[in-house]
């Protein structure tokens, strides 16, 4: 038979079965009978959802708690191994042992760089297994990890994927034409994002039409400050601050085209956008006029923010005025107060210890003043004991001293806030631990927002503070010590408190014990502990 040339490798790629593209069975298994409930869907989307399902990255398809207890039912069948070869020795234990765990160990550690994908954990799976066979280890130990593997894998899925697989099997059941503007989408969660937004959102639901003209333009109301479908279109955020979501759009049913997204709070309109931010065309200058005119508008404070298109923003402001001369033009303290926070809040780093707290002029009360507070959670593993005993002198002396440090250490210096006693088990498994939480922030407004001469100056000195914590945030994050000259110095700061902790006797040296522990496990009497490495990054944050 003669097969014809084609470059459409990818179509050819669409047509095969979910079954066919590397997952495991019992995951196509367990995606086909979620197609029975939430579909059906065409096959090749099938394909194609099995194929983001397969790439998507969890941390938790294979915990480190389930590998610790698979290194714990690893250990018992290599003594049973070794018991059925009449091998007591402890060397011989050792030795086998540690060429057992070395794929455990080493994917453990590749899964602390990067969150394993279902291809990284089947490699694991096969390596490891392959391992197990060459060093003739107990069968139904082998057997029994292989079925594990795949389950925890199935039950990974439908825990942590199935909130982005759900709507995207309902929307393209219902209309597979969505199919191409998900797969432009990054990655199953944001595919998933998009059809539950569209599912939410429908481009033309008719109780939401506000005004439909004669030439099938229309007003829509969105009902939200946020819509990807809207975003996705235009090539802008899609994203309101101070106000609601409206679209100027123009089809039928889901071949619906946006063409105007503005922003408004039922009197003042804050944007007024075309497509990737540029003003809208002149030739649909008379549907904004439309609107003006009809939805009570008092104020207007586009200014061309999140956009070069000046001159464009300056003509429609300009035609909008001479239309409308008693509309009020808002001042830009709040547009650009927010474009300027916009930019900035991207830049800086965040984590479960270090977090960003803003408070966005304008908002539903209509309060001008920009907050920004940078907090931060430094921790220290200290002795149970003194979870039992009275803390209250303890964290007020270590709360003073660590001011103290944190003015010779960091700056900008922070204000430290509170210094807090945990049980073993709140903060950390192994050990209580003490914690101190530190803020960086800072208040902004203009004395009167509708004086240039007054908001220009508070603009540069918020852009100037926003660039201070972005520049703290990287340093929190640094792998690198400071050099000598910084005027800001984490490493230094850890160190000093740390120290301070020794001098009353609370201190626990969690990291020394580990690397003690480690030690003698080296010699076949203990085991290895699973996050070493990571407790030591956490917790001492101390680069050596």
């Amino acid at each position: 038979m003669y097969l014809r040339q084609t470059n459409k490798w990818n179509e050819w790629l669409l047509q095969e079965a979910v079954e066919d593209i590397g997952l495991p069975p019992a995951v196509a298994h367990f995606l086909r009978q979620q197609d029975e409930a939430f579909g059906p869907v065409e096959n090749k989307h099938l394909t194609w959802i099995g194929q983001l399902v397969k790439e998507q990255r969890q941390d938790l398809l294979l915990s480190r708690e389930q590998l610790m207890e698979i290194r714990l039912h690893l250990k018992q069948a290599v003594r049973v191994t070794l018991q059925k070869r009449g091998i007591e020795d402890k060397e011989a234990f050792g030795e086998l042992w540690a060429e057992a765990l070395a794929p455990l160990m080493e994917f453990r550690d590749q899964r602390e760089k990067q969150s394993p994908n279902i291809v990284d954990i089947k490699k694991f799976k096969r390596r490891f297994i392959k391992n197990l066979k060459r060093l003739q280890i107990e069968r139904t130990f082998i057997k029994g990890f292989d079925s594990y593997v795949d389950n925890r894998m199935v039950m990974g899925v439908s825990m942590f994927f199935m909130k982005s697989v759900k709507p995207i099997m309902l929307l393209l059941a219902e209309d597979p034409q969505s199919y191409n503007d998900l797969r432009e989408e990054s990655g199953l969660q944001m595919a998933g994002k998009a059809a539950e937004e569209i599912l939410a959102n429908p481009p033309k639901a008719e109780d939401q039409i506000i005004h439909e003209f004669d030439n099938g333009y229309f007003w829509y109301d969105i009902r939200s400050h946020v819509c990807n479908f809207e975003a996705k279109k235009m090539g802008h955020c899609g994203r309101a601050e101070n106000g609601q979501l409206y679209s100027l759009r123009v089809g039928e049913k889901r071949s619906v085209k946006p063409m105007i997204t503005l922003e408004f709070d039922g009197s003042t309109i804050y944007q007024i956008k075309g497509k990737a931010n540029m003003a809208p065309k002149s030739d649909l200058w008379p549907y904004i006029d439309w609107f003006i005119e009809n939805l009570g508008v008092d104020k207007i404070a586009e200014h061309g923010s999140h956009s070069s298109d000046y001159e464009g923003f300056a003509a429609m402001v300009e035609y909008l005025e001479e239309k409308h001369p008693d509309l009020d033009q808002a001042s830009s303290w709040s547009t650009e107060a927010t474009e300027l926070l916009e930019q900035w809040e991207s830049s800086i780093e965040q984590d479960s210890e270090t977090t960003l707290e803003i408070n966005w002029p304008g908002g539903p009360d209509g309060v001008q003043e920009v907050d920004v507070v940078l907090r931060h959670q430094a921790f220290w593993p200290v002795k149970d004991i003194i979870v039992d005993e009275d803390t209250h002198r303890l964290r007020w002396e270590i709360k003073q001293d660590a001011q103290s440090i944190a003015n010779d250490t960091l700056y900008p210096n922070p204000i430290i806030h509170s210094a807090d006693v945990f049980a073993r088990g709140v903060q950390d498994s192994q050990t209580a631990m003490i914690r101190i939480e530190m803020a960086w922030s800072q208040s902004f407004e203009p004395d009167d927002i509708d004086d240039e001469d007054t908001v220009k100056p508070e603009l540069q000195h918020l852009e100037s503070f926003l660039d201070e914590v972005s520049s703290i945030s990287a340093w929190l994050f640094s792998p690198n010590a400071a050099p000598e000259e910084a005027e800001f110095d984490y490493n230094e700061f850890h160190e000093k408190v740390q120290k301070r902790l020794e001098a009353y006797g609370v201190y626990r040296d969690l990291a020394g014990e580990i690397d003690a522990e480690e030690e003698r496990d080296k010699s076949g009497q203990m085991d290895l502990p699973l996050q070493e490495q990571r407790i030591i990054q956490r917790w001492s944050k101390i680069i050596k």
